[in-house]
């Protein structure tokens, strides 16, 4: 007689494996390969709640990682846009500060809009698109979500998007960034 059930026990736990680690290191491809492995082996009910937590942290990270694609393909003009406003609207000063605050500036620095605009011209590594990129959630502190947080609470995305479309995708991600650093803490 064959024996099925060593087979299934040891994809079982690599399985497991895959999505503990997928969670823990916050990673969409091994969380990709953990949900597909759990699908093909019909395991999604055994695995639970590696299996559910995996899927809703994949979402999640997919949703972060397709704002921040946007900004990077953020075209000139709409940067352009940012920066000529003399006077912005309280959305798009409160957007940008929680974005920039996120990114590690001072909040003292982030009060003139002028400042602002001197981050977005920035360039190389310290470019606004490539800090963006590069933020790992794991560095940001409590104090700095909090910031952050406190800064775009009122605000929504439409709202942000009606004063000016760049900033709303700073907006959007920035409330990512502070939902994900909550999730990460709990």
């Amino acid at each position: 007689l064959f024996d099925l059930s060593s087979g299934i026990n040891a994809e079982y736990g690599e399985i497991e494996i895959i999505l503990k680690r997928g969670i823990s290191d916050r990673n969409i491809d091994l969380l990709k390969s953990g949900i597909k492995q759990a699908e093909d082996n019909f395991l999604q009910k055994d695995l639970f709640p590696d299996y559910d937590n995996a899927k809703v942290l994949l979402e999640r990270l997919e949703k972060i990682e397709k704002v921040k694609k946007n900004i990077m393909e953020l075209k000139r003009p709409l940067i352009a846009e940012l920066k000529s406003m003399a006077n912005p609207p309280v959305p798009v000063i409160k957007a940008m500060t929680g974005a920039f605050l996120l990114m590690g500036e001072k909040a003292s620095y982030l009060k003139e809009w002028n400042n602002i605009v001197i981050l977005l011209n920035k360039t190389g590594q310290l470019s606004v698109k490539r800090r963006v990129q590069e933020l790992q959630i794991e560095s940001v502190t409590e104090e700095i979500a909090k910031s952050a947080e406190d800064t775009l609470f009122g605000l929504s995305s439409d709202e942000v998007y009606e004063a000016n479309q760049a900033a709303s995708l700073f907006y959007d991600w920035a409330d990512m960034i502070c939902y994900e650093y909550k999730q990460l803490k709990n």
